[in-house]
């Protein structure tokens, strides 16, 4: 009885649909939807490769306050590790700030600080 009334309901809303032209509609939408979302996602790009390396910097122990930091000839202590940079300060008092994104791109030698203890 339950599987009758279920088939009946999805009869009479393939019915309604396709006569009042309710599917075309929706196709539209869902379609103006996936256009948008895909000029999101290109508008989007940068900060969404940042996000990403960023969560991957803060899951992993490799990266870590205190430790030092050189990438394209510059040096610094990592001071702060947010989800899209890393702050380093220099020797002079400067700031280097580090987008995610460039630890993946390139190469930075992090020296941590527990391990250069012992």
């Amino acid at each position: 009885m339950g599987i009758a009334s279920l088939l009946i309901i999805i009869s009479e809303i393939t019915y309604l649909g396709a006569s009042l032209g309710l599917f075309e509609i929706a196709l539209e939408v869902i379609t103006s939807i996936g256009v948008g979302m895909v000029i999101f996602g290109i508008a989007l790009q940068h900060q969404l490769k940042n996000i990403a390396a960023g969560i991957g910097v803060f899951f992993s122990s490799d990266i870590n306050i205190g430790d030092s930091i050189t990438i394209k000839d510059m040096h610094g202590v990592i001071i702060e590790i947010h989800l899209t940079k890393i702050v380093a300060l220099t020797e002079d008092g400067g700031r280097i700030i580090i987008p995610t994104q460039k630890l993946a791109e390139d190469v930075a030698i992090v020296y941590n600080k527990q391990r250069k203890s012992h």
